[in-house]
């Protein structure tokens, strides 16, 4: 009777010991999270975790657990503004290929198309750029996949992922294959991120068939227990103004939130006040995450005998991690392109004088995607066992042909401007980028076409021409609040062509060379007591400018940057010709004909740093040194000088305080950032002319003593970046304005239209 008791006994333990746990992931965006605290509180108590299946961000962190990245590791990792930055899509600061950058203007949404596609074939299939993601996967996962033969059971843990065959319209359980792109499949949310296609199949989220696959676990490894982290929850009910709602019902299918195959416990984290793409509440979330599991531990040891201590599983991953071989690449081939960008890759990563690294790589990669022209170059690597390296294919996806931009800005003073622009790219072995864009309001008009060709040589160059119109009218565009209550009549019509060539530095800068020909023509009085039939002053300059620029920027916006830094340099030689036509009002009745050179020089240094938690810093320095003449009088004379202009309102207003051929400025920011989606800025600029300009009796212009007045602006701001552009409030102090204080609200960029002598 003892006997067979000891024998029940012995038979009862081992099953105990053989017990196999499995670990099951549900999807719910950026509250997925949680799931990091859950496995790092299974860990801490000793649970064993023999396999993990996830969907959509489970399957992103289910997939860490397998490849042998601690619980600590992946919660530094889904922590990070690099994280941050590659789920939102955005290239890091570091990598910003400025050269391929194009021009600042207003738009604020954009349209790519070919004229021969239908409408469904042109319309947005993603919000973000997939770019950062791609890459990022493949760099943390492709040793790993390694290590397992591409076989997922063969991983530190064996894992699945759940992804929605689109094209079979059925779920696809992934367990062999890339891991990186199983994973890019499975968490590729529809309209937030392009789709990927798996074996001539499309996939996307899996929680679209599946966001709690409890039964994919079952199949797949029969565990004797489950333990399902679960973030998700049932769809909310679609409303008429919750775009993200209706999607959820219209695509989703409705989870089955049970453990019905055998024993085990659901974690539910409460995390409904995360959205989905708040990628600022991670931290909260894996927090939640790890309380949430120490609730059921108990429950958990009622069922789950069997431990696994903390020292053997370090012990496993190390031995796991030991494996992996350094991810360096002594190849690589661009799929579907074309043989200088191949070249030219190769070229940049000098392959031939031996393997390049991952950061390497990386610099190079972002860089080629940084074209215009470039949808996308999705990365795969594949190991040679031979050389210990890796070799890398860049399926490639041309961007379309067309590309449509609209936006402008809407202000409550009377600046606000339309934009449209349309732009043709072409790809070949070479490039040839043309475009035109108009803007339109009562304040400011401009029409421009442009030609750039861009030349993928060992050090690549580009060659640009463009032609543009400009007209500024300050009257019509008056304001109420700043500097003269009934604003000067002046109106600034310029047309200029220009030609340029570009040369990359390093990665965030580039240096241009160019020659502009320009007609610059003002209309105005030189008194605010004109009457109808008087005529104005009309001052002309036509002439050459040719300018040598360095630039280097790394802002993370075009407007109300919190991140980066910009500086310029340029040197400028202008020689032309001034004609004035005098009016009706002013004392000096000859009209004038003279030659007019000069010599430029212009530096600008904008910084952000001491960055703390969410309040930035930031500093500015601008300078001007010229040997600009004197024009026939005190209007004509500053208006041809440079301005001082560092708040997006001082572009939009005359103020002639700002004005002079030699000057220098300086300023401090402070910002406090919400998410990097709400800021209040406080501004502070001091600024100094060397020689002001001084109106005679008669009304010609001389120079004050040097450095005798200063001036101060101020601003306090506060800005809501949208997708779209920011919503902005500001107000403004200028100090020696006739009105000092200025209040506006805008929305877009107060941005225009490059000037022939900017």
């Amino acid at each position: 009777m003892k006997a067979k008791l000891l024998l029940i006994l012995m038979i009862f333990l081992s099953r105990l010991s053989a017990q196999k746990v499995g670990v099951v992931l549900s999807g719910g965006g950026a509250a997925g999270s949680a799931h990091v605290g859950v496995l790092k509180s299974l860990e801490e108590n000793q649970i064993p975790i023999d396999y993990i299946v996830g969907t959509s961000i489970g399957a992103l962190v289910g997939a860490f657990y397998a490849s042998g990245y601690s619980p600590e590791e992946i919660e530094a990792l889904m922590n990070s503004a690099e994280f941050r930055d590659a789920a939102t899509g955005t290239v890091e600061e570091k990598y910003l290929f400025y050269f391929m950058k194009d021009e600042d203007n207003s738009s604020i949404a954009s349209l790519n198309f070919n004229l021969d596609s239908i409408l469904g074939k042109n319309l947005p299939t993603n919000v973000i750029s997939s770019i950062p993601i791609d890459y990022g996967l493949m760099e943390l996962f492709s040793t790993a996949n390694t290590v397992a033969g591409s076989n997922f059971d063969s991983l530190m843990v064996p894992y699945r992922a759940v992804a929605a065959n689109i094209s079979q319209q059925k779920q696809s359980v992934l367990k062999e294959g890339d891991l990186s792109k199983s994973i890019r499949a499975a968490m590729t949310y529809p309209f937030y991120i392009s789709p990927i296609t798996i074996d001539g199949d499309l996939m996307f989220d899996g929680g679209i068939y599946n966001n709690f696959p409890v039964d994919i676990m079952c199949n797949q490894f029969s565990p004797d227990y489950i333990i399902a982290s679960n973030v998700a929850s049932e769809n909310p009910n679609p409303t008429e103004d919750n775009l993200l709602a209706q999607l959820r019902n219209i695509l989703t299918k409705e989870a089955n939130f049970e453990i019905n195959c055998t024993k085990g416990i659901i974690i539910q984290t409460d995390v409904r006040d995360i959205a989905t793409f708040d990628f600022y509440g991670t931290d909260l979330a894996l927090q939640r995450g790890y309380e949430a599991s120490n609730n059921y531990i108990d429950s958990i040891r009622t069922f789950v005998s069997r431990k696994i201590d903390q020292q053997s599983i370090a012990k496993k991953r190390s031995s796991f991690n030991l494996k992996k071989p350094i991810l360096s690449f002594d190849s690589i081939r661009i799929k579907n392109g074309f043989k200088n960008q191949q070249k030219y890759l190769k070229n940049s990563l000098n392959l031939k004088e031996g393997p390049v690294y991952s950061e390497n790589l990386k610099e190079e990669y972002y860089k080629f995607t940084s074209n215009p022209k470039i949808n996308s170059a999705y990365p795969t690597a594949k190991y040679d066992s031979s050389t210990n390296t890796f070799s890398v294919q860049l399926d490639l996806k041309q961007e379309k042909k067309f590309k449509a931009s609209f936006g402008g800005v809407i202000a409550t003073k009377p600046f606000s401007t339309g934009f449209f622009q349309l732009e043709h790219k072409l790809l070949r072995n070479t490039e040839l980028n043309t475009k035109a864009n108009i803007y339109f309001g009562s304040f400011y008009n401009s029409a421009e076409a442009s030609a750039k060709w861009d030349i993928p040589f060992y050090i690549p160059f580009y060659l640009k021409s463009k032609f543009s119109v400009n007209r500024y009218d300050y009257f019509n565009g008056r304001s109420t609040f700043i500097d003269d209550i009934n604003p000067p009549y002046i109106i600034n019509s310029e047309n200029y062509w220009g030609n340029s060539i570009g040369l990359p530095i390093f990665t965030n800068g580039k240096l241009e060379l160019g020659y502009n020909y320009l007609w610059q023509d003002y209309e105005y009085y030189q008194t605010d007591n004109f009457v109808r039939g008087d005529t104005s002053d009309r001052t002309s300059f036509e002439g050459s400018r040719f300018f040598i620029q360095f630039d280097r920027n790394s802002l993370n916006r075009k407007q109300y940057a919190t991140k980066g830094s910009q500086l310029i340099m340029r040197l400028s030689a202008v020689s032309g010709l001034e004609r004035t036509q005098t009016g009706s009002t002013t004392p000096i009745r000859s009209n004038l004909r003279a030659e007019r050179d000069w010599f430029e020089a212009f530096f600008k240094f904008d910084k952000y740093l001491l960055r703390k938690r969410s309040v930035h810093l930031g500093v500015f320095l601008e300078g001007n040194a010229s040997s600009l003449p004197l024009f026939q009088n005190y209007t004509a004379s500053s208006l041809i000088s440079p301005s001082f202009a560092p708040l997006p309102e001082n572009r939009t207003i005359f103020q002639r305080q700002y004005r002079a051929r030699s000057y220098a400025g300086a300023g401090i920011k402070a910002i406090y950032s919400y998410r990097d989606l709400i800021d209040v800025r406080g501004e502070l600029y001091i600024y100094q002319p060397y020689e002001q300009l001084i109106q005679n009796p008669d009304g010609s212009a001389s120079f004050a003593t040097e450095i005798i007045n200063r001036d101060f602006i101020g601003t306090v701001t506060a800005v809501y970046h949208s997708r779209l552009g920011p919503l902005a409030a500001s107000l403004n102090y200028y100090e020696k304005a006739q009105d000092q204080w200025s209040f506006f609200v805008h929305f877009g960029y107060i941005l225009f239209n490059k000037r022939g002598l900017e």
